[in-house]
């Protein structure tokens, strides 16, 4: 059989067929309408029409207050006793950038000075004067708990800005969520209202430690998961420390693209313990205090996507979404062509071979007269 180079050369175009078909019209609607509804949830309820970037994190403060009145814990009773700090002793260092620690068990040591020395100005390791933890010491505070942090207030104070839009702002012009660490189950709503209801002069979101721990899962006399607790005894979060992830996510209010709304979203660090030492050197006599911390560390991460409106952004996300109304023609043809007892009826009404021959075209209708010639013999 001699190969035929016009197929090989030959050029397809695109036939309009109307098919009325009750079948195929009602199943083609449907599809149109479920792809027309993706299309507006896309837009409207996922904000396609915003220029949208991830913020650049501003700068999160976090400050500690004591409660008024403080009553004495039920965990103070037990094998190890407890000390009242104020918030400034709690917080170390007393200020820093995004993450707080605050104690909730502590151990203090004096360590004298040898006559004549000076610790800062060693020359040496072999130096007598080299400092060196040694049994010469005075314990100024046994190992104690610190009583009633839980009741403590802490003001986290954030901010946000855009780098290719001009959206600058700060938590106390936003509204926020406190959610669980199950990140869907609301803890506390923070509204301007809020905060100046705990403070009128509040310049950021006020919650209690116990607030927090609560919302992330945490217990503080939950016994510890950490490689270095001391299981056997049964040490808990409150004695090892514990370390608690705060994801602040930020995003436009929606139907309003100049109002930016957050939501806080805290979780437990399995298995981290925390803790930190703190040394003092004693300018009068050049003794060094060494106060050994453990407690709970928040560390505060930002994200999120922020965005003004743009036409160009919205145009580009129409014209993609109307792209997928061919995916309901091309269902529509397949369940056609490939699955209706006529299909052999429809593929040969939609395709049409046309052939070139000495100037003229000639259109293959050799399908066309054999259905003409079967309607004849069955009637």
């Amino acid at each position: 059989m001699a190969f035929d180079w016009r197929s090989l050369f030959g050029y397809q175009t695109f036939k309009m067929v109307r098919v009325k078909d009750l079948r195929l019209g009602v199943i083609f609607r449907i599809f149109q309408l479920i792809i027309l509804i993706y299309i507006l949830f896309e837009i409207i309820y996922n904000q396609r029409y915003l220029k949208t970037e991830a913020p650049v994190p501003g700068a999160i403060r976090v400050t500690l207050q004591a409660p008024n009145d403080l009553d004495i814990p039920s965990y103070c009773n037990g094998a190890t006793p407890c000390t009242f700090w104020g918030a400034n002793e709690i917080q170390y260092p007393s200020d820093s950038a995004g993450y707080a620690f605050f104690t909730t068990r502590a151990t203090a040591r004096n360590y004298p000075n040898p006559p004549g020395c000076n610790s800062l100005r060693t020359t040496s390791p072999s130096d007598p004067c080299f400092f060196k933890p040694s049994n010469n010491n005075v314990t100024i505070l046994p190992t104690s708990y610190i009583g009633g942090i839980e009741n403590y207030t802490m003001m986290i104070e954030h901010s946000i800005r855009g780098e290719a839009t001009s959206i600058a702002i700060r938590n106390g012009l936003m509204d926020g969520t406190l959610f669980y660490s199950d990140g869907k189950t609301v803890y506390k709503k923070i509204t301007n209202a809020s905060r100046t209801q705990d403070n009128p002069r509040a310049d950021g979101d006020i919650f209690t430690i116990q607030d927090l721990l609560t919302a992330s899962g945490a217990n503080l006399d939950a016994p510890s998961t950490a490689p270095g607790a001391d299981k056997a005894a049964g040490e808990t979060y409150r004695s090892s420390g514990i370390v608690i992830a705060i994801v602040i996510n930020y995003q436009n209010v929606r139907f309003k693209t100049d109002q930016l709304v957050y939501s806080y979203l805290p979780r437990v660090i399995d298995g981290n313990e925390y803790k930190v030492t703190e040394n003092i050197l004693n300018s009068t006599d050049g003794s060094i205090t060494i106060i050994d911390r453990h407690g709970i560390r928040f560390v505060f991460q930002q994200n999120g996507s922020i965005g003004v409106f743009d036409f160009v952004s919205l145009l580009t996300s129409l014209v993609a979404s109307i792209a997928l109304l061919k995916v309901a023609e091309l269902i529509v043809e397949i369940i056609m062509l490939r699955f209706l007892p006529e299909k052999e009826v429809y593929e040969d009404v939609k395709f049409d071979e046309t052939t070139y021959r000495r100037g003229e075209v000639e259109v293959n209708k050799a399908d066309e007269k054999k259905y003409q010639k079967r309607d004849e013999e069955q009637n």
